[in-house]
């Protein structure tokens, strides 16, 4: 496909609805009656009432639904398996099994038996005809290998045929697994996004060549940043329901934790400090044969889907469109470990400053002479003025509530994929924040990035910004016209996702002056995330 050439698009048969990062994981235990502690998706009814609404939507409109699960469906990082004593590493006794084929057919079984009302919603919609698509993110990566889809395949044939009544096999196969992406010509492209963040991808995503001779240890060879904190510090936190999405919240998460569970932070902080030396020299060796088996496979897989979709060199550009955190992880922890040398270094400048002000006042103070009274006030008023300084300084702080950047790079990517293939619409998730983005992608024609946020908790640094705590949002998308929403249980429906304009970006007054242009929102920050406006939302379709 030739850049610049538009693929003529037929029209679409169906409509297409967008979900990601559910992180479903342990679930409930059947015999507490009680969620694990690293579970953060307690939506199952939820969902299942959702997916009934967007289906009797489509079919009242005489369309097929096809629905996409955009990548951190299932959350394999958060679902530990421990070995038997004397099984493994003391690093695996300690942190779970490595994502081998076989412990992520492990970790599915259980993620499936946990959440049974999943599968079940799963089974209304294939059995009333609809598609349900499930892509690979970071937390899920494994996903693609048939060793973790056959527990999600097995319990839904088990579904259908308890219900009798119904075309089990033709039903089952109307659900899917694809590697990376969903991509119809001329209309839509949808992938997770997590390789367009450098914390969190990946040098070799496509591994499903490699499943059946996975090396001992792969996992460790190309593993973000993200990643490694989640599987090695954020799981020792226990039920905190909100999800770190990048390490650039980790200042904001360990003021939180400060505040409000001390005890928990330092206690994790001590239990970790015996594993912290081991788990950099295991890093910083890199296997490169381990390496090249990988990298072959990724070329394999990337070989097929550019011929299986004829995309021929724009995967390959596609792909190349990958950002990575230095050459390796190792790397990227002296990267962090320069940073927090400078952060102790200002900090050592702070205390000696403070002391250095607090002798100057002492030696001022006893010159003055005989009177005892009046130095004893002075000394008094010395401290309490420094006690004051010191205090305000540390609660700054500790309160102050910058929010991190969110990666540039997904809109980035989102537009040179938008051109490059020519389609209106390109949805990323990963960043659990919703964004609704029109840019031009050729001379007279708009494309829209669509980030389809989270329906796990998110946490929220700015109260005052009109946003559910746990907002269930999706894309929803008929013939070419994308609307981002969101389920409201309450209601029964969907409603429009609050975002807002930045009045301040000249893109968006410039857009705003063609009459024949709906006003393009462009990306603004708010309540720790990138919001924008669309222009069109409008109410749910009846």
């Amino acid at each position: 496909m030739s850049v610049g050439t538009p693929t003529p698009a037929a029209a679409p048969s169906h409509d297409v609805v967008v979900v990601s990062d559910l992180h479903i994981g342990r679930g409930r235990n059947p015999r507490t009656g009680r969620y694990h502690p690293l579970e953060t998706f307690f939506h199952d009814t939820d969902i299942r009432r959702f997916l009934e609404w967007v289906a009797r939507d489509a079919e009242r409109r005489g369309r097929q639904l096809k629905v996409v699960f955009n990548g951190d469906t299932f959350d394999l990082l958060r679902t530990e398996i421990h070995p038997v004593e004397g099984e493994s590493s003391r690093r695996e006794a300690r942190f779970g099994l490595d994502p081998t084929p076989d412990v992520v057919a492990r970790q599915m079984d259980v993620i499936v038996a946990g959440h049974p009302g999943f599968i079940e919603a799963l089974a209304d919609l294939v059995a009333a005809g609809h598609v349900a698509t499930i892509l690979p993110g970071n937390h899920d990566l494994e996903i693609q290998w048939d060793a973790a889809q056959r527990p999600v395949f097995e319990a839904l044939r088990e579904v259908l045929a308890a219900r009798g009544g119904v075309d089990v096999d033709a039903a089952v196969a109307r659900l899917t697994f694809e590697p990376w992406f969903v991509y119809e010509p001329g209309r839509l492209w949808i992938e997770h996004g997590c390789q367009y963040d450098a914390e969190s991808a990946f040098h070799y995503p496509l591994r499903r060549p490699i499943e059946h001779r996975f090396p001992t240890g792969a996992a460790e060879e190309d593993l973000p940043m993200g990643s490694f904190f989640q599987r090695y510090l954020y799981n020792a936190f226990g039920a905190l329901t909100f999800l770190v999405p990048s390490t650039r919240a980790n200042a904001r998460y360990a003021r939180w934790l400060l505040l409000n569970q001390p005890r928990l932070l330092y206690r994790v902080a001590m239990s970790h400090l015996p594993f912290i030396w081991q788990l950099m020299r295991r890093l910083s060796r890199r296997d490169g044969e381990t390496r090249m088996a990988m990298a072959a496979a990724h070329a394999v897989e990337l070989d097929r889907l550019s011929r299986t979709y004829d995309l021929g060199d724009d995967l390959l550009a596609i792909d190349a469109e990958k950002v990575t955190l230095g050459a390796d992880l190792s790397v990227a922890l002296e990267d962090y470990g320069r940073r927090a040398l400078r952060a102790a270094g200002m900090v050592s400048g702070l205390v000696l400053a403070a002391a250095g002000l607090w002798s100057s006042g002492l030696l001022a103070i006893s010159e003055l002479g005989p009177d005892f009274g009046l130095k004893t006030l002075l000394f008094l008023a010395l401290n309490v003025a420094m006690m004051f300084a010191v205090g305000a300084a540390t609660t700054y702080l500790l309160l102050r509530t910058e929010p991190p950047p969110s990666p540039p790079s997904l809109p980035r990517a989102a537009r040179a994929i938008a051109r490059r293939l020519d389609v209106p619409i390109v949805s990323f998730g990963h960043t659990h924040e919703e964004v609704f983005l029109r840019f031009d992608r050729r001379p007279g024609l708009v494309s829209t990035y669509v980030n389809t946020g989270t329906w796990v908790a998110v946490f929220a640094h700015h109260d005052a910004v009109p946003r559910e705590r746990v907002q269930m949002t999706f894309l929803r998308i008929v013939d070419a016209h994308p609307e981002l929403l969101y389920w409201s249980p309450g209601r029964g429906e969907p409603m429009p996702v609050i975002l807002f304009d930045d009045h301040d970006d000249e893109a968006a007054t410039a857009a705003s002056d063609r009459p024949d242009r709906t006003p393009a929102p462009t990306a603004g920050t708010s309540h720790g995330s990138t919001f924008t406006a669309p222009a069109r939302h409008g109410s749910p379709r009846p």
